[in-house]
């Protein structure tokens, strides 16, 4: 008899994506909590693991909604930003459409700075992977500070990550349950834990 090659969706669900969300007041009191299970990697992350396995070029498109002939790279996949760096790292934004597979970026992403409806981004760390039986994981983590004068909400949140040595794809994008809202001299922490569980 022959054997049926199957991929059940469930088995699918073992790949673990969750966000967890702390937004600060000026002093660092709490004001707000958000921890969900994220259903939300992109076309982009799949293509890029693909492209990274078979050791092949694909055409992913970047955040600015570029199609790019992408390879298998090094510098593919990277996250880590630097401080004041948006082309890649945890990012957010204003935005609140539902998200979608085909969706490249933020929808409104806020800028970098100091000015109205801006924000400054710290540095994005990723720290060393966590084996826990069943379980392997590693946090992504970033916070950032709003030094512009006012309350922003941010509704929307993402992760861009590297496709070649200047191009960035959008690998995760989340639709906030509750939209954070910021105080002048406040900040957001995102931290999304990414993980397999056997």
């Amino acid at each position: 008899m022959k054997r049926e090659i199957r991929c059940p969706l469930e088995d699918l669900k073992k790949e673990r994506l969750w966000y967890a969300i702390v937004t600060r007041d000026r002093q660092g009191k709490v004001v707000s909590r958000e921890r969900r299970k994220s259903h939300s990697f992109l076309k982009q992350w799949n293509q890029l693991v693909y492209v990274q396995m078979k050791q092949a070029a694909l055409s992913i498109k970047d955040t600015t909604e570029v199609p790019r002939n992408v390879n298998d790279k090094t510098e593919n996949f990277a996250m880590n930003a630097t401080a004041g760096a948006t082309a890649f790292g945890i990012r957010v934004g204003t935005g609140n459409t539902p998200v979608d597979i085909e969706d490249f970026a933020l929808e409104t992403p806020i800028a970098q700075g100091v000015g109205a409806g801006q924000m400054e981004h710290l540095v994005c760390t990723v720290p060393t992977s966590v084996v826990a039986p069943p379980s392997c994981y590693f946090v992504v983590s970033r916070s950032i500070v709003n030094n512009s004068g006012g309350v922003i909400t941010v509704r929307e949140a993402a992760i861009y990550m590297r496709i070649d040595t200047s191009w960035y794809a959008c690998g995760i994008r989340d639709v906030l349950v509750a939209p954070q809202a910021v105080p002048n001299g406040g900040a957001i922490t995102i931290d999304w834990t990414i993980g397999v569980t056997v």
